[in-house]
């Protein structure tokens, strides 16, 4: 069944590749033609389909995940639905749509996603300055030296499931995969559900306000006042 579904989409990234334009880059027109159903069409992701927001990640992490998903790192798991979805649609695409999307990726605007759990952000800092900050650093940026992603702009019920996968041994567990080894030991240390959600929280109070909240006239026009 994978195998067909690769075929087909083979077929239709080289087909997309092809209608690419100086005026609609590869990376545009496949993203807009394919990644959008699942990752929406801004890349801000779709928490139904348990498709995170991409928008705004660096073109060197999007370019790895995707490779990962490739040489079977991720989306190996029988119970990881999204995962080989994602896997059989990086199997599809070759290295020059790859860089292209990841190219186009980096230029959609980061989201700042809604939190959805309510922990003890103290717990979580704790934590998260003893085992994740060396690599993912004090602002949750992330850094490229460490193959280590921003956390920035991911919605919390991903950061949650993937650092269950990585306990659970659907992710990072490959031998030829250095960062995936080290996040899967790093998760070791989040020892209940209590912990993991303290740990989340503290991540979700990092990221920047919302640039799409409602502006209330009357708000708008009391700090004019104020200033």
């Amino acid at each position: 069944m994978m195998s067909q579904i690769r075929s087909i989409l083979i077929l239709l990234f080289t087909t997309w590749s092809l209608r690419a334009t100086t005026e609609e880059p590869m990376g545009k027109v496949i993203f807009t033609n394919f990644c959008f159903t699942c990752h929406g069409i801004n890349g801000e992701g779709n928490a139904q389909l348990k498709a995170p927001s991409i928008a705004g990640m660096p073109t060197w992490y999007v370019q790895a995940q995707i490779e990962n998903f490739r040489q079977g790192r991720r989306g190996f798991a029988p119970n990881d639905v999204e995962g080989q979805l994602m896997s059989a649609s990086a199997k599809a695409m070759n290295q020059e749509q790859i860089n292209a999307v990841a190219e186009f990726v980096t230029t959609l605007k980061r989201v700042t996603p809604t939190a959805t759990i309510v922990a003890d952000t103290k717990v979580g800092q704790e934590l998260y300055a003893e085992r994740c900050m060396e690599c993912h650093r004090y602002n949750g940026e992330g850094e490229m030296t460490f193959g280590s992603p921003p956390l920035m702009g991911l919605p919390d019920w991903y950061i949650m499931a993937q650092i269950k996968k990585f306990k659970l041994g659907h992710r990072g567990v490959a031998k030829n995969d250095a960062n995936g080894l080290k996040m899967a030991f790093s998760s070791g240390f989040i020892e209940s559900e209590s912990v993991l959600h303290s740990v989340v929280a503290y991540i979700m109070s990092l990221q920047a306000p919302a640039q799409s909240e409602a502006k209330d006239p009357f708000d708008q026009g009391l700090l004019s006042r104020q200033k």
